[in-house]
């Protein structure tokens, strides 16, 4: 089973939803499904899971009569499409209009609505990968204008997300790892939510090992970096003027550099017992006759 299947089955098994938010996750179905005609609703699911929860919603908040068949479909090999009608009868157009009051401002300033709004989008049309992949949450929609009102919502939330056009739908999504435990939450996959957040967890403390472990190699790699240069300049003065010769503060800067040729800066100023700056001083000076005396032999 997919990630996604995961978090769709935990949703669709939990049926301790509000009235207005089953209303608002019907309507979100009914309306990516292209579902409402004048004269009739009629929309297609693959998921027999989810046709039985439309089903025993549209149960509980209608009288009307309604139908289900199914038929078999060969796209990408063979399946099972569920078909829920209703046809128009009395109280059709008390229904519709119900569904029309779950639209708008009716729908985006009641937070009971929005979730079930986005439950129904997410059940019908989303994709979410396992966290330790990615973080990305995707909505896939026909219609533009719905595509919209998904985005203006989850702005609203105040959630990171953006929308774009792929394989022909819109596309809204969210990247964000705490924007998508947010909707998570909201849209009734607690199990997943903890799940997700305890890998999600992980990862952030491996990451911050890693980082920690590349800067410390950064570090070693650029204090034997270092060390190689002063070698190659102290070596250099030893052999045309002799280390000897230098002032006894870099004499012994000198020396100790030689019998520590890994060991950093802070390294050494502790050995000889001075600051970082005080023997970073001393190897400038060291650097300034090196270069002085490259200087001279090239005349």
């Amino acid at each position: 089973m997919s990630y996604t299947s995961q978090v769709k089955t935990e949703i669709i098994k939990k049926t301790l939803y509000t009235t207005k938010e089953k209303i608002a996750e019907l309507r979100g179905i009914l309306d990516v499904k292209n579902a409402i005609h004048q004269n009739k609703i009629e929309f297609k699911l693959e998921s027999i899971e989810l046709a039985n929860r439309v089903y025993g919603i549209l149960k509980e908040v209608t009288q009307l009569r309604m139908s289900v068949k199914y038929s078999i479909s060969m796209n990408f090999g063979e399946h099972k499409i569920y078909i829920i009608t209703i046809e128009n009868q009395n109280g059709y157009n008390d229904f519709i209009k119900m569904l029309e009051g779950f639209r708008g401002e009716e729908i985006e300033n009641d937070e009971e609505r929005v979730a079930g709004f986005i439950r129904g989008l997410f059940l019908s049309t989303g994709y979410i990968k396992p966290p330790e992949k990615e973080y990305a949450m995707d909505f896939f929609i026909d219609d533009e204008e719905m595509a919209d009102e998904l985005y203006r919502i989850l702005l609203n939330l105040g959630k990171k997300v953006s929308k774009t056009k792929k394989r022909n739908k819109n596309l809204v999504y969210l990247r964000n790892c705490e924007d998508i435990m947010d909707i998570l939450v909201m849209i009734g996959s607690i199990k997943e939510f903890y799940k997700y957040e305890e890998i999600t967890m992980m990862k952030d403390l491996k990451n911050k090992t890693i980082r920690e472990m590349n800067w410390e190699v950064a570090n070693e790699t650029k204090a034997l970096n270092t060390g190689i240069k002063q070698i190659k300049m102290i070596n250099y003065i030893g052999k045309v003027l002799g280390i000897n010769n230098l002032s006894p503060v870099l004499e012994e800067a000198a020396f100790i550099r030689l019998q520590n040729p890994e060991s950093s800066i802070q390294e050494l100023a502790d050995m000889i017992g001075i600051s970082k700056s005080g023997i970073r001083n001393r190897f400038r000076r060291i650097e300034e006759i090196y270069n002085q005396l490259i200087e001279e032999n090239k005349e």
